[in-house]
């Protein structure tokens, strides 16, 4: 397991032959925001049932882990060629300094065909922990407002670029804060953290396209609490191949936290 200090952040991360690049705990100016965060796999299904379904590990011929510089932040960006070039995805992990970061999928393509007639399913696991203790509460913007959602369960995205869901500490009043990509077409799923749940996290797909009633992360719902617990966040990404290059993949920011120090300002003569 790697760590990486930088941008106001301290970011623990670690390749898996299985689903690719992870992270473990991540801290923004030493309070917790992750536990650990995984793209466990890629399920393609064809229209018609003309090839697969094929559920695709993210593997690589090599584990090289770019640590990239950018503009106030740095990623971490790997690429996952295991399946030959026609099969290509990059996958970054991106860390601003103001608190925001995110996960993004590159799907190369073209698969099977090229006529878009094959779709991408893709589940972000995220395990956040702003409470650092397991005391954390699920919500969504309703009307403007924050409102509890009382037990585990499928959520439709709204309208990105909203930030439409929450994962909080009522104590602290810290949050972490997520929205959708615009185009993902893509479902959250709350759920309480299960030690069974954690395991499809190294690439345990079920039977099924992602977010179906036999696949992940539905199996694990049992409608349990997701108020004062170890709140799981899953974002299921579904995309169609019309595009050929496609990217999708959530985005989050931090309220609540504490603010980064200024540069002290320089006088003058």
């Amino acid at each position: 397991m790697s760590t990486i200090n930088r941008s106001n952040w301290r970011v623990t991360y670690y390749w898996s032959p299985g689903s690719g690049l992870r992270l473990g705990a991540c801290r923004y100016l030493g309070q917790p925001v992750l536990h650990a965060a995984s793209v466990p796999l890629v399920y393609v299904n064809y229209a018609g049932n003309a090839a697969g379904p094929f559920t695709d590990r993210l593997k690589s011929t090599r584990r090289a882990v770019e640590v990239r510089d950018i503009m106030s932040g740095f990623d971490l960006k790997v690429t996952y060629d295991y399946y030959g070039p026609d099969y290509q995805y990059n996958h970054v992990w991106r860390f601003h300094d103001d608190g925001q970061f995110g996960s993004a999928i590159v799907i190369q393509g073209p698969g099977d065909e090229i006529q878009g007639r094959h779709t991408y399913h893709l589940p972000f696991r995220f395990d956040i922990s702003v409470s650092g203790s397991g005391a954390d509460s699920f919500q969504k913007l309703s009307s403007g407002h924050w409102t509890d959602i009382a037990k585990e369960g499928r959520l439709k995205s709204v309208i990105a670029p909203d930030f439409e869901w929450r994962v909080t500490d009522k104590t602290s009043s810290r949050s972490v804060e997520a929205r959708g990509r615009k185009g993902d077409r893509a479902e959250v799923w709350a759920l309480k953290y299960k030690t069974s749940e954690s395991w499809a996290a190294w690439g345990a797909a079920g039977s099924g396209t992602p977010g179906s009633p036999h696949s992940v992360p539905a199996i694990y719902a049992n409608d349990q609490s997701v108020q004062n617990t170890d709140v799981v966040m899953w974002y299921i990404a579904h995309i169609s191949a019309v595009d050929r290059v496609a990217a999708c993949g959530p985005w989050f920011k931090l309220s609540g936290y504490p603010e980064p120090k200024k540069p002290p300002a320089h006088g003058h003569m």
